[in-house]
């Protein structure tokens, strides 16, 4: 009988194997499909990042339930210790739950116009609206505080430099110059040329800790936050300076991800500052891929080496059956 019982639950065990193997290339797969350094291209809408993110939630949904079907798996398993198991597998999936619940208001929160929206029109710059700026913000701080509890580091990267402002720089390109008109030609290859030497670890560091209260200010020393919802303005000055190469494009990627914010180009720069908005954008879509990645990998490692831990036990129904309270017999 004991022979039977082993045999039952070494068959088991090597079907809760295949079921944990199963679970990383359903996550894998997921991420795959919806790689984020090419997730948008310069003529899509704003809605394609919302499109991605939803791939993204889509995977981790598919993960839990698969983690979901095999603690059923682990529990139903006769003579198996399954002493810890089941709370590994719990703490993996309450992780699963915050990525995902993240995931859902990132996506909620990308807009409907094109991504590199009044480019090329010689349009006025309009600063992104506020909400869906700080709802981004919000999101990709709590994802990077997931992955830390997870184990997983998040570097801040190389900032860069500071970034002059003036009327035919990168920042006009962004948030318009001082007469509140479009920017003078060579703002939109400016613009371009600080996207593509951008670290976009940097980016996520700026974006995380972007604040978004008071003006564009004079001088080169303006930060992400700011740059997304703020508009150069009416002035002598002109306030399109940004305080590193990383405030700036971060600053890029959050008006061509969210709401109502516009760019601002002469027309021969349409197509540069087209690109611009997509490949920032795609630096940080990129980078939280590889952060929520890694996070549900080492929470999935830890189900492993727990599942690895299952023992086989002859006691474990009896013991099950030994403290079930009986009634007490009458008097």
């Amino acid at each position: 009988m004991a022979t039977e019982s082993k045999i039952s639950f070494f068959d088991s065990l090597i079907k809760i194997g295949h079921g944990f193997q199963e679970i990383f290339g359903v996550f894998g797969n997921a991420i795959g499909d919806a790689f984020g350094f090419t997730a948008v291209k310069s003529g899509d809408k704003r809605s394609k990042v919302g499109e991605h993110f939803d791939k993204i939630r889509k995977g981790l949904e598919d993960t839990k339930g698969k983690l979901d079907g095999l603690v059923k798996d682990i529990t139903s398993t006769p003579h198996a210790d399954t002493t810890g198991v089941e709370a590994t597998i719990k703490s993996a999936s309450d992780v699963i739950v915050k990525l995902i619940d993240s995931v859902t208001k990132l996506a909620g929160a990308t807009g409907d116009t094109d991504i590199s929206d009044g480019a090329g029109a010689n349009a006025v710059a309009v600063g992104a609206e506020v909400a869906s700026v700080k709802t981004v913000i919000e999101e990709v701080k709590a994802i990077i505080d997931v992955a830390d509890k997870s184990g997983v580091k998040v570097k801040a990267g190389n900032a860069g430099v500071q970034v002059a402002g003036g009327a035919a720089t990168a920042g006009a390109a962004l948030v318009g110059k001082a007469d509140a008109a479009a920017p003078a030609a060579g703002a939109g290859s400016k613009l371009a040329d600080e996207v593509t030497k951008a670290d976009s670890w940097a980016m996520i560091d700026k974006i995380k800790n972007a604040k978004f209260e008071g003006a564009l200010a004079a001088g080169d020393n303006n930060e992400a936050g700011v740059l997304a919802v703020g508009i150069a303005g009416n002035g002598g000055d002109n306030h399109n300076g940004a305080k590193t190469n990383a405030d700036l494009v971060a600053a890029v990627a959050l008006k061509a991800m969210t709401k109502g914010g516009k760019f601002s180009a002469a027309n021969d720069d349409a197509e540069a500052v087209k690109a611009a908005a997509a490949s920032a954008v795609n630096k940080v879509l990129g980078v939280l891929d590889i952060i929520i990645k890694k996070t549900v990998e080492s929470e999935l490692d830890k189900v492993g080496e727990a599942v690895k831990g299952i023992k086989y036990s002859e006691t474990t129904i009896e013991a099950t059956e030994a403290t079930t309270i009986q009634p007490a017999a009458a008097k």
